[in-house]
């Protein structure tokens, strides 16, 4: 395991900010608060007689990622100290309503963080605005000549653990953290290889495309293992649109964006085998994609370590979705600005009454995490955003 030490020692204003707000997100959220939240996402999670406990009030959680609070940060501050103080103002943010948000830390998401792990990098575009992973797979057979899979200081793999590390030691472990989004075997493997030139390859050349994917399924395992090392085994199992507790024995959770756009046939062959090690390796596995995966509900009910499911109802019709999943998957489902098969566009309001009701007609325990809150881009804590969050908290 990788060992994560840092000298806390040497102070300077930020910490002085970040100490006194440690405070006051623990006040803001006392063990009662915390054992309320748990409970409620716990038994919507599971689907354990959640109506029965707590009516058709369903789980939400009212966030938005992009909210830009106004902060007076030390300017000695640097940046990790500017990231968690930015954290910490969120989550008092948020506590301000009755809502089903948990305050944990959250890291950055990287599409690069298992394929750097076999030494790939990020390549930027000129405005900075874009990113892609560099194909390392050349030729099919490449596959069978790559480094040996490291954890190695300067690649997402490396650094994502160690911000991770210092933001649970800074804070004494008393604030858990999310995980870090981590694509699954076969968005990962894609990335290396190339992901037109995967696509195509995936019935040519089967046996290197089986050998890539177990190669990032073990690198996959061993990250998660390490995420876990890094902050104690303090870590909320969800990465997609995070914010909301799950419980920790429902596994952990991936990213596979993939699943939209394949056939069952070539999922049952070349995802779901691989999704399953995961699982089996955590005792289950949530898995988030973007895209339409109504024609795949009934293979995925067929999976045996699948806990939950996260999509954009925006995407997927949640309706159909929720007709024909198994009531054992949890079902978190967030509003997006991009609409496919002619479904609507959603505000936060809309959102939210369409997973209650959705709850109410099939019974399935909807997550709801209606976000962006403002649909036109989010202004920041403005008296215009107060009053749509205090509107949704009413809902």
């Amino acid at each position: 395991m990788l060992n994560f030490t840092f000298d806390f020692t040497k102070r300077n204003a930020a910490d002085d900010l970040i100490d006194e707000l440690i405070e006051k997100v623990l006040a803001a959220y006392p063990p009662e608060r915390l054992e309320r939240i748990r409970s409620r996402t716990t038994a919507a999670w599971k689907n354990d007689n959640y109506a029965e406990k707590f009516g058709d009030r369903i789980t939400y959680c009212p966030v938005d990622p992009n909210v830009e609070l106004p902060l007076d940060v030390p300017t000695n501050a640097d940046e990790a100290q500017k990231d968690m103080i930015a954290q910490l103002e969120f989550m008092l943010h948020q506590s301000t309503i009755d809502s089903d948000y948990y305050p944990a830390f959250r890291s950055w998401c990287d599409q690069c963080t298992i394929p750097s792990m076999f030494e790939c990098v990020n390549e930027y575009s000129s405005d900075k605005t874009s990113v892609q992973v560099v194909p390392v797979i050349h030729e099919p057979f490449n596959v069978y000549s790559l480094p040996k899979a490291e954890f190695r200081k300067g690649f997402p793999c490396y650094d994502i653990l160690e911000q991770m590390a210092w933001r649970h030691q800074r804070c004494g472990g008393r604030i858990w953290s999310y995980m870090s989004d981590v694509q699954g075997p076969f968005s990962s493997a894609a990335q290396m290889w190339g992901i037109t030139e995967f696509m195509g390859d995936l019935y040519e050349y089967p046996n290197e495309v089986h050998h890539l994917q177990q190669l990032c399924t073990d690198a996959i395992i061993r990250f998660f293992h390490e995420m876990y090392a890094a902050v104690d085994g303090k870590l909320v199992p969800l990465h997609a649109l995070p914010y909301i507790w799950i419980p920790d024995d429902v596994g952990v959770a991936v990213s596979d964006d993939f699943l939209s756009l394949m056939s069952v046939d070539a999922i049952s062959e070349f995802n779901v085998p691989y999704l399953e090690r995961i699982g089996e390796e955590f005792g289950g596995i949530t898995v988030h994609s973007c895209g339409r995966i109504n024609h795949i509900v009934e293979l995925l009910n067929e999976m045996k370590a699948l806990k939950g499911l996260n999509f954009s109802a925006t995407e997927t019709d949640l309706r159909l979705f929720a007709q024909k999943v198994d009531p054992k998957i949890g079902v978190f489902v967030h509003k997006s600005g991009l609409s496919m098969n002619d479904l609507p566009l959603l505000s936060a309001e809309e959102h939210i009454r369409l997973c209650r009701d959705v709850f109410r007609e099939t019974g399935i325990c909807v997550i709801s995490n209606p976000m962006p809150m403002i649909d036109e881009g989010f202004p920041g804590a403005t008296d215009e955003v107060r009053a749509k969050w205090l509107e949704a908290a009413k809902l």
